[in-house]
């Protein structure tokens, strides 16, 4: 009787697990970049918490925005991107909209405008214990409505072209930006970006945020239709400018494929780099500056050994021998 009485009491004990821990979500902040009057990308910044030892596929997103009682946007996304292993990141989802259509849904609000805005999003993720998982967002706050870019007047009051365009090989590409250890962190400009492939390349392999500048109407529009292409508009801008007119003190990455007269020529705003940003050139070396490094590739696309010289800021400068004076 004692055995059949303990073994009664054994069978009813149950042990109880915590459930598995599901993934969070917040809306830091809605904004938009790269407008014009029929695309601009609104890009969704969203904190994420993983609490898995294993990445976390988000698939796709469910977007509404109202501005009082009018819907200016609603739509659904794929996504392809994934949360590292236990982590918390912030990640911006882009969502491409037609500018002109949006604005006159909000029936009178001009571009320049801030209205405010209510955020209803939908995320799904692909968690191990659960599969496909929905986190329902929400969030009011306020939204700028950018003003479309005019044509500037003083484009057309640019100088020509310093150089020819001739395009880096994709294999030297892929050499320099290695050579400069860029991070998704990086801010990188290429200056005079010709068809983009810099920028885009820098935006697709490592994340970073980049900025291609060329003085060329028919570069920029090769830049932009290889962004657009590309799918890297919520990483890259392109801007037509002079590039010797340029503040390049917030970069942390600097790309050339100038003459050797041009790099020279852009030393003294090379000197306001911050420390440790990186300067790397494709064939030409600068006048007067000593190189951290200097590599040689061939590339299989022109058969052609081509030289990639790094430098870091600051500048290690070349002491100038001046003659020893003659005594009397």
């Amino acid at each position: 009787m004692l055995v059949l009485t303990a073994t009664f009491f054994a069978g009813c004990e149950t042990t109880h697990k915590a459930p598995p821990p599901k993934p969070t979500a917040q809306i830091l902040d809605i904004k938009f970049q790269n407008v014009r009057p029929k695309s601009a990308m609104l890009l969704f910044n969203l904190e994420i918490d993983n609490p898995y030892a294993v990445s976390l596929p988000l698939t796709n997103l469910n977007y509404r925005l109202t501005s009082g009682d009018n819907t200016f946007l609603s739509g659904s996304a794929n996504l392809q991107t994934a949360i590292s292993p236990s982590s918390k990141e912030i990640v911006s989802l882009p969502i491409k909209v037609n500018y002109i259509e949006m604005l006159n849904s909000l029936k009178g609000v001009t571009s320049g405008s801030t209205i405010p805005y209510k955020a209803q999003l939908t995320l799904t993720a692909d968690t191990p214990p659960f599969g496909l998982i929905e986190l329902p967002l929400e969030n009011e706050a306020e939204l700028l409505l950018p003003t479309i870019p005019k044509p500037k007047k003083e484009v057309q009051k640019l100088r020509t072209p310093d150089v020819v365009f001739v395009p880096t090989p994709q294999e030297v590409v892929d050499k320099m930006l290695e050579l400069t250890q860029v991070t998704k962190d990086d801010l990188l400009y290429d200056l005079g970006c010709g068809d983009g492939r810099i920028v885009v390349t820098a935006a697709q392999k490592y994340g970073c945020k980049a900025i291609g500048y060329d003085i060329d109407p028919q570069r920029i529009k090769e830049s932009l239709e290889n962004v657009e292409k590309s799918n890297v508009g919520h990483l890259v801008t392109i801007e037509q400018k002079d590039i010797f007119t340029l503040d390049l003190s917030k970069a942390n990455v600097i790309t050339l494929y100038l003459l050797p007269s041009l790099n020279v020529k852009l030393i003294p705003q090379l000197d306001k780099l911050k420390p440790g940003s990186r300067i790397v050139s494709h064939d030409f070396a600068m006048e007067g500056v000593t190189p951290d490094q200097v590599i040689e590739i061939t590339s299989s696309d022109d058969n052609v050994e081509h030289k990639v010289y790094l430098w870091t800021a600051p500048l290690k400068k070349e002491k100038v021998d001046t003659p020893a004076s003659v005594p009397p």
